[in-house]
């Protein structure tokens, strides 16, 4: 069975089980992609607490600029990595101030989805899923974006190997139609069933695709 088709498989089973996610937008872009900056290396509860205090403290992305280093680090502390996050979202509200006149991310809207990858990718630390988060979930231009579930999951099913780059191997392989949807599933699947050290494969409903379970037993 070739990968795509066994990917549709995957993904229909997957349906079947957590049900269908229809599109919705998650805000605007330019705060989209500062929220997925501040989930870099962290878990979901302390990245939304980092951003929550992040709005608390400042009122505008001017004021998150003019702050001292020190202070935004702080701020975002509890996310982690907080000097380099601090440092990345001063400079990538520069950058976009500076081209764009303005903190905003719309101009996007207008171009391609690849374009509007390589748009998102000339920031510092702004990565593919980093941005691949910003124009799927914000813009509506699905882009697959890998997280360490989706990583853990699809090399144990055989998607991507090891030495393979997940995003491109991915985005090569889902349907535009289905990076919304999949991409939730998956992130569930992997919390719930496959997880990192004791993965439930008993309980998998996609485990007839994946080699995995045969491995571990060897």
């Amino acid at each position: 069975m070739k990968a795509k088709e066994r990917l549709l498989k995957i993904s229909n089973k997957l349906e079947k089980k957590y049900g269908k996610i229809p599109w919705k937008s998650h805000g605007d872009p330019l705060d989209l992609l500062i929220l997925t900056i501040l989930s870099q290396n962290t878990n979901d509860v302390n990245r939304d607490r980092a951003y929550e205090a992040l709005n608390r403290k400042y009122s505008s992305y001017q004021q998150i600029i003019d702050a001292p280093l020190s202070e935004l680090a702080d701020t975002i502390r509890v996310g982690g990595l907080n000097q380099q996050k601090a440092k990345r979202i001063q400079q990538v509200l520069k950058d976009i101030r500076r081209e764009q006149g303005k903190f905003s991310l719309d101009y996007l809207k207008k171009l391609s989805r690849d374009d509007a990858l390589v748009e998102l990718l000339k920031h510092n630390g702004v990565g593919k899923k980093t941005a691949g988060i910003v124009l799927t979930f914000s813009l509506n231009k699905p882009y697959f974006p890998v997280d360490t579930h989706i990583t853990r999951i699809t090399q144990r099913l055989g998607l991507v190997k090891k030495n393979q780059d997940p995003h491109d191997v991915m985005n090569e392989l889902v349907p535009e139609k289905l990076t919304y949807q999949l991409h939730m599933h998956l992130i569930t699947h992997g919390r719930e069933t496959c997880k990192a050290r004791k993965p439930l494969c008993d309980r998998c409903v996609i485990r007839e695709f994946c080699p995995f379970p045969k491995k571990a037993l060897h």
